[in-house]
């Protein structure tokens, strides 16, 4: 079983490291593995998603420097804004009820399938307050600390405000961001011994590989073609919230 587990879980890393780097929201793929196939509770699968996190942020990072992308200076400055959001979100991961986390995906998951099918509108010319920035970056952490689902997708909203939906700028400044909450909040989940390391692992090796391939992808072919899959990932991935939630209140 452990081998079978070992092998699936990979697969599922491979797949959400992949539409995670160019577009966001296939975190749920290792949620679904580990309470699915490792069997684990919430508590420890929700946690153990992190250090996939980190793979996809680190190997991201890595891909696009190795196709001669370099990481915009100021999204050091946005990571270090995002990371006490991490610290809070992860806080509130350990001591909140599952049925708070499933509530709150579930509500995040109907405002990013909005998101995504209706029609984007132009962004004004002028650039955001840099307080709103700054704000977004610390929400961003919050939700990586807390639910990681979906983080991709709400860097890439709050970032192409800030770079002018310039795609390439948007991933590689987000792969900054994921990499320092993704370790602020890994760090913290290990600490707490929250982590349940085999599943974690596996799933952090198939998401390295998918990551890595597909930002070299992102970089050569722009970052638009896997928003179908995104928005079918997020339909199926809030009807398995919606039916843990009917399980729970019943």
């Amino acid at each position: 079983m452990d081998a079978v587990a070992i092998a699936v879980t990979a697969t599922a890393g491979v797949l959400m490291g992949a539409i995670n780097n160019v577009a966001g929201g296939a975190g749920v793929l290792g949620l679904l593995a580990f309470e699915h196939v490792w069997g684990l509770p919430l508590a420890v699968a929700n946690p153990s998603t992190r250090v996939a996190a980190v793979a996809i942020g680190g190997f991201a990072w890595l891909g696009f420097r190795r196709a001669g992308r370099e990481i915009p200076l100021r999204a050091v400055g946005q990571a270090l804004a995002a990371v006490p959001g991490a610290l809070l979100g992860s806080r509130l991961a350990l001591s909140l009820p599952p049925l708070w986390f499933r509530g709150y995906l579930a509500a995040v998951l109907v405002l990013l399938l909005v998101q995504q099918l209706r029609p984007r509108p132009l962004l004004p010319k002028a650039a955001p307050a840099p307080w709103l920035g700054v704000l977004g970056c610390f929400v961003i952490g919050l939700h990586m600390g807390f639910v990681q689902i979906g983080t991709g997708l709400l860097a890439a909203l709050v970032l192409t405000g800030v770079y002018r939906r310039d795609l390439l700028a948007v991933n590689a400044a987000k792969s900054i961001v994921v990499v320092a909450t993704s370790i602020v909040s890994a760090s913290s989940f290990a600490v707490a011994d929250a982590i349940h390391w085999p599943a974690a692992l596996s799933l952090a090796t198939g998401a390295a590989v998918g990551s890595y391939a597909a930002s070299h992808w992102s970089v050569a072919k722009g970052s638009d073609a896997v928003a179908r899959i995104v928005v079918v990932i997020a339909a199926l991935t809030l009807l398995e919230q919606l039916w843990q939630i009917a399980v729970a209140l019943g």
